[in-house]
């Protein structure tokens, strides 16, 4: 346990997972890691465990959640068992991706309330690749429903220190149990299955063109319609305005470098940069966090949301941020860049 401010933080041991499980099964809520981000964990069967995720949160009652399974053989645990032959299908061609940063939105296990899927029919769910949190999901004899541990529509949290803090839920949580640096930084894949086919519902570090090469389809045909009216949300991650920080967020097309948008406005804004850049340039912003040193999108991805939020905390007037291709990785990047300044653009 660490002592003084972050005094709700565990180490991953076998004694503190053992008691984790038991907090959940008593209908109380826990911090939990994955390989995406880290989780506001509640017992997926226990509707009244499941409302306090939304009240910790503060999310809307139409903004569904994602269940975590500890392996293909408890997925009834979540989801119709056996799916239909259409499903069947469709999640033989990407079984072997579990464990993963992949959710597919299918239809939902009796035993999974309204509360965890907005009273959608469909449930998300996934089987997370991560050794602390699987080792929790096969502690329960229940799935574990768990959002991102932050209030809603902030940035997500990705180190365990983020509970803490302004937008952080640690007074809603008994105890968090750290396992480091979340790998990928961002959350995970969405896809719908059944008919008319697979549909992309969120990007993530599970590509689109992957997906489409497994189920032998054009990567178009896969494409979501989003209208990011919140009465239809069948997946999280989905609202126009999601992983916002408070401060002014304004992305810069570096493809254009007379764009006015380039240079800051004032003497206090900051900086984060995909590669390294210029000392010129660098001395222009008030603060400079460099993702990567090369430009490499898993370098950028794994830090993005720790940067938001440590430039969020310095009260500057806004924070230009690099962009990047909309493909691979890349796609996953600009959904949330994309989301989270649409708080401060027009439209």
């Amino acid at each position: 346990m660490t002592d003084g401010p972050f005094a709700l933080i565990f180490p991953a041991t076998d004694e503190t997972i053992a008691r984790a499980a038991a907090l959940l099964a008593s209908g109380q809520l826990i911090g939990m890691p994955t390989e995406t981000v880290y989780g506001l964990a509640a017992n997926a069967w226990d509707s009244s465990a499941v409302r306090k995720i939304f009240e910790a949160k503060s999310r809307p009652q139409t903004n569904p959640l994602i269940v975590h399974v500890a392996s293909v053989e408890r997925l009834s645990d979540a989801m119709r068992w056996p799916p239909n032959a259409v499903v069947q299908r469709q999640l033989d061609a990407i079984i072997d991706l579990w464990p993963g940063p992949l959710t597919i939105v299918c239809e939902r296990s009796d035993r999974i309330p309204d509360e965890v899927t907005a009273s959608s029919s469909t449930v998300a769910v996934r089987i997370p690749a991560h050794d602390v949190a699987l080792a929790l999901l096969d502690a329960c004899d229940f799935p574990i429903a768990a959002p991102s541990a932050n209030r809603s529509r902030y940035v997500s949290p990705t180190q365990a220190d983020h509970f803490y803090g302004p937008s952080g839920v640690a007074e809603h949580v008994a105890m968090i149990i750290d396992g480091g640096p979340c790998q990928w930084g961002v959350e995970s894949t969405i896809v719908k299955l059944g008919d008319p086919g697979p549909t992309l519902l969120r990007p993530g570090a599970i590509s689109l063109q992957e997906l489409a090469d497994r189920f032998a389809i054009e990567p178009e045909s896969m494409l979501a319609i989003n209208t990011h009216q919140e009465s239809i949300l069948v997946a999280p991650g989905m609202m126009r305005e999601h992983y916002c920080p408070t401060t002014k967020l304004v992305l810069l097309d570096r493809s254009n470098s007379q764009t006015s948008d380039v240079e800051p406005t004032s003497s206090r804004v900051g900086r984060i940069a995909f590669s390294n850049i210029s000392a010129d340039e660098a001395d222009r912003y008030a603060a400079v966090e460099t993702l990567s040193s090369r430009g490499d999108l898993r370098e950028v991805a794994h830090h993005l949301f720790a940067a938001l939020r440590r430039l969020d905390a310095e009260g500057l007037d806004a924070i230009h941020c690099d962009t990047c291709q909309q493909n691979g990785l890349g796609h996953a990047i600009m959904d949330r860049l994309k989301r989270a300044a649409a708080r401060h653009s027009a439209g």
